[in-house]
């Protein structure tokens, strides 16, 4: 997968889990830098970011000339500049000073639980902008350091937890590594489960992540059974109940679709003469926005640009009895040499 159609699908399905984002500082610190440091977090809760901005940069000069690069202080102000700089939409320089903070974090183990659950924010989150750069392998690194903090703050079964698992779980999916992926989409389906009960919208989102993850592994009979867990039969269309369904099952959808984007044919499956036809399992919302695809069935070289044409396709909204709701089914594509 190229680099473009790396940052599609990361968009969709990836996306940055912020903390409390720009604080006053914790660690010990200069009158003048807490001074400023309150009124960049007022400034910031103001939206007034590019105000905020100068603030924020005094605050990480002031702390490096009298604590030091190093000092936790500093990786606090840092931070505090990263979440600005992503406010301001600057991506490349909240890159950069996320993993500036992160480095000082790294530096100053081990730290006051307070500082540990920041350290594992910025893990979080200089993650995800490794996995969008295609640095997948740094990324599972940070994400499994993360979900080590998740669980030792808040236990194996707590939705913070969960969070954790599913993006672990993700990198796992995008690396293909399904049979590492499957395990912990469970994991994090099942507090899903257990604390927002089975029809929740993260819940159903977490099912598909793992239907996906089980499919594509070999192990369809267990992805059925779970289907039939989270998806009674009395969601079908056909079915007629006192209650609407807020799901249906749509069948194949080709049809009904505004957009149906063409995937791309990718290079090296054109080298190897790879043609056939990819179903792609989808859900998409009330809106006509497909919000899940997953390649079911058809040649594996051609899976990954199915799911994304998928994702980028638009549909019909659709009604019954007068409700609009959401609606699975099956996009066909066909490759042809």
């Amino acid at each position: 997968m190229n680099n473009n159609t790396m940052k599609i699908f990361l968009s969709i399905i990836f996306c940055i889990i912020a903390g409390c984002e720009v604080c006053t500082q914790t660690s010990p610190t200069s009158p003048e830098a807490m001074k400023l440091s309150a009124e960049v977090v007022t400034l910031f809760q103001q939206k007034k970011y590019d105000e905020a901005l100068p603030l924020a940069q005094k605050v990480i000069e002031i702390q490096v000339r009298e604590s030091g690069k190093t000092h936790l202080s500093v990786g606090q102000a840092w931070r505090n500049l990263a979440y600005l700089q992503r406010r301001r939409g600057k991506t490349d320089e909240a890159e950069k000073a996320f993993e500036n903070a992160l480095d000082i974090y790294e530096l100053n183990q081990p730290l006051a639980a307070a500082d540990e659950k920041l350290f594992a924010e910025l893990l979080d989150v200089v993650a995800t902008y490794q996995a969008y750069a295609g640095k997948l392998d740094k990324a599972e690194k940070k994400l499994q350091r993360g979900l080590e903090l998740q669980e030792k703050f808040y236990g194996r079964d707590a939705l913070e937890t969960s969070d954790a698992l599913l993006k672990l779980a993700q990198v796992y999916q995008l690396k293909l590594e399904y049979d590492k992926a499957s395990p912990l989409f469970l994991r994090a389906l099942d507090i899903k489960i257990n604390k927002l009960g089975g029809t929740n919208d993260e819940t159903r989102y977490v099912y598909s992540n793992a239907y996906c993850s089980l499919t594509k592994s070999g192990q369809g009979e267990q992805a059925v059974q779970l289907r039939e867990k989270i998806y009674p039969k009395e969601l079908d269309a056909d079915a007629r109940t006192s209650k609407i369904p807020r799901i249906i099952n749509g069948g194949v959808i080709n049809g009904k679709a505004l957009e149906l984007r063409k995937p791309a044919y990718p290079a090296e499956a054109k080298a190897k003469n790879v043609s056939g036809t990819v179903k792609v399992q989808v859900t998409i919302d009330e809106t006509g926005k497909v919000i899940f695809a997953c390649a079911i069935d058809g040649p594996k070289e051609l899976q990954r640009t199915s799911e994304i044409a998928a994702y980028n396709s638009r549909f019909s909204p659709t009604t019954l009895e007068g409700k609009l709701v959401q609606v699975t089914g099956v996009v066909v594509y066909n490759y042809v040499r």
